[in-house]
Parts: C-alpha cells; sequence; structure tokens
C-alpha cells in the first residue's frame, strides 16, 4: 500500500482546509445545466464497468433541480 505523509495523508497529497459556512453566489438551476453536460461527458470517455453506469447516470439523474 501507499506510504503516508505526515498528517495520514497518502504521500504527495495534499490537506484541503474544510468550506466555510456561507451561501452560493449563483442559484443551483443555472449551474446545474454546465454540470449535467460535464458528467454526460465524463459518463461518455471515462470507463465505467457496463454493471455500475445504470447506477452512476440514475445518481446524477437525482440532482436534477
Amino acid at each position: 500500500m501507499g506510504r503516508e505523509g505526515g498528517e495520514g495523508l497518502p504521500a504527495g497529497s495534499v490537506a484541503v482546509p474544510a468550506p466555510e459556512g456561507g451561501s452560493s453566489s449563483v442559484p443551483y438551476r443555472e449551474v446545474y445545466a454546465d454540470y449535467s453536460e460535464e458528467a454526460g461527458a465524463a459518463l461518455d470517455s471515462s470507463y465505467i464497468p457496463l454493471g455500475m453506469k445504470q447506477y452512476v447516470r440514475d445518481y446524477f439523474s437525482s440532482l436534477e433541480p
């Protein structure tokens, strides 16, 4: 297995701070179409086992506004 760095992270990983509270400046409905297109392109161009593709598509469909 990989070796861990100083904070229990895999070697070469960078710790990402937790997000701060706040509100979004762009409504979800406005950005959803762009993210949906990117997800569809990733599904078409990435290797996903045949038996899992429908689960992934269903997941992204559940995110629709």
